[in-house]
């Protein structure tokens, strides 16, 4: 499940530095999400609907272009060709690309730990409802707009970042 390519010169066999690229690209994104706040203030229809296109663009691709390079990319359903769906009942061989059992445990913990902060933000916001209802169209629109980003982000990125976050250093036999 976890590739160790190089990005950027910088081996991401330990640890650390798989969480040193976490880290680096959620500040990224949050400066990206920041400089459309501050430098692009606009309560336009039309800028805010750029930015509402533009942001998931960026979110696809931290979650397929950086992240993706490290851990299989799982959130979004694949396609496989329109193959009938087996019930698991015989023996069969498992493809090369194909997750074992320990590979689904991480996998399945990861989704847990991520949609366990994905259901916090949406709770938190949720919470934060009647002030919304309080503000004034033209400032509530581009507050909720900018609030529910995050949320797109975590729901895009946050599985393959908790596994890159969670693995141990990769051994040196294992790695590519």
């Amino acid at each position: 499940m976890l590739r160790t390519p190089i990005i950027l010169g910088i081996s991401m066999a330990p640890r650390k530095s798989r969480r040193l690229l976490v880290a680096f690209t959620y500040a990224v994104m949050l400066a990206l999400m920041a400089t459309v706040i501050i430098v692009f203030p606009s309560g336009r229809p039309q800028m805010d609907a750029l930015w509402f296109c533009v942001l998931p663009l960026a979110y696809n691709i931290v979650s397929r272009a950086i992240f993706g390079r490290l851990v299989k990319d799982t959130v979004l359903p694949e396609i496989h060709g329109g193959e009938m769906t087996s019930l698991g009942l015989t023996h069969r061989r498992r493809d090369e690309d194909e997750p074992d059992e320990r590979e689904v445990a991480v996998r399945n913990s990861a989704y847990f730990s991520a949609y366990r902060a994905l259901a916090l933000y949406s709770i938190a916001l949720w919470a934060a409802w009647p002030l919304f209802l309080r503000m004034r169209t033209s400032t509530a629109a581009p507050v909720l707009l900018m609030l529910t980003m995050p949320l797109l982000a975590m729901a895009l990125t946050l599985p393959q970042a908790v596994v890159l976050w969670s693995e141990p250093d990769v051994p040196e036999e294992a790695r590519i």
